[in-house]
């Protein structure tokens, strides 16, 4: 990878970014209306409120992995497809994720995504098409566990590789992480939210083969997470720090592992997608590591579409209601 080529490119995405957000928001005027002005703009702003920017709520794996205690609205459904569409100029296949999350209730989550991928035809591969790894689990927000200004979910992911994908699609591991997230934010700074974790992956050889991935435990571990997000609206800054160490834990060597993860993402507003009720995310990000394998660096990009399906399933949600 050509690091002067990349950064700055990365950094005119960036910009842009932050100018369209400059360009959303509402120009300031000097001039004072006459009252009746005044009383008809009151009265139109209230009959059509502004709608309010769109929470971060899924992670988004590779910018931004932590699973907030958020949940998207209760009974909806909804499907996030992350297409990798830097695999067309590095894989002989791409990656095409697609993931479903249920709100079940006010409290209870659950998801599963599908790592799909097909062959590059612009490299004319054979790597062929399928399903390489299947990832389930579960979110439980506390309700009023701490203070208003907290919130603390409990998260159970397991991640499994199937079928006969391309070897470094997998690490060939099967994982079972338990996570505990506690969010802070305050209405002094309703712009700024703070985040801390601590969780534990224990880990099992599959019957699928793969390929290490270059400062990652390969055994049991624990973490330790911690970081912030910047609210601008459509743009949302965020930063999260991670430590993973195989102490305790694990029965081989003890390793240490450091990860340092900025990223911007932009929710594209409805009128640049004709007001479709997809959302779409864009986003960039830097990625720095420190491990047994040495120092990493790295940059990354994600295109997200965020599909709500709103009460489809309704009637089956009510039917297993539990505040009855």
């Amino acid at each position: 990878m050509d690091m002067r080529r990349l950064l700055p490119t990365l950094a005119a995405a960036i910009a842009g970014a932050v100018l369209v957000h400059a360009q959303e928001a509402p120009a300031s005027t000097d001039s004072k209306p006459a009252p009746a002005e005044v009383t008809a703009a009151t009265a139109e702003s209230a009959a059509t409120p502004k709608p309010a920017p769109p929470p971060l709520v899924a992670p988004i794996p590779g910018l931004f992995d932590i699973d907030l205690p958020r949940l998207y609205a209760q009974g909806t459904f909804h499907l996030l497809l992350n297409p990798r569409f830097g695999d067309f100029f590095h894989r002989d296949y791409i990656r095409v994720p697609a993931g479903v999350r249920w709100t079940f209730s006010d409290n209870l989550e659950f998801h599963t995504e599908a790592e799909a991928y097909l062959s590059n035809f612009f490299r004319k591969s054979n790597a062929g098409y399928g399903i390489g790894e299947l990832d389930t689990g579960m979110k439980y927000v506390f309700p009023e566990l701490f203070r208003p200004d907290f919130k603390a979910g409990f998260n159970l992911d397991t991640q499994v590789p199937v079928g006969s994908p391309p070897f470094d699609l997998t690490d060939g591991l099967n994982h079972i992480t338990p996570s505990f997230v506690i969010e802070h934010h305050s209405d002094r700074r309703p712009r700024l939210t703070t985040f801390a974790g601590y969780g534990l992956d224990f880990v099992s050889h599959s019957f699928v083969h793969g390929v290490p991935s270059p400062n990652e435990p390969h055994d049991n571990s624990m973490f330790l997470n911690g970081g912030a997000i910047y609210d601008m609206g459509q743009l949302k800054w965020t930063f999260q720090a991670t430590y993973t160490t195989t102490a305790v834990i694990s029965h081989g060597n003890t390793i240490h592992i450091v990860s340092l993860q900025p990223s911007v993402l932009w929710f594209v507003p409805k009128r640049y997608t004709l007001n479709s009720k997809t959302q779409w995310i864009v986003g960039l990000g830097l990625h720095s590591t420190w491990g047994p394998d040495g120092f990493q660096f790295s940059t990354g990009s994600r295109l997200r579409a965020d599909i709500t399906f709103g009460q489809m399933i309704e009637r089956m949600r009510g039917t297993f209601d539990f505040k009855h």
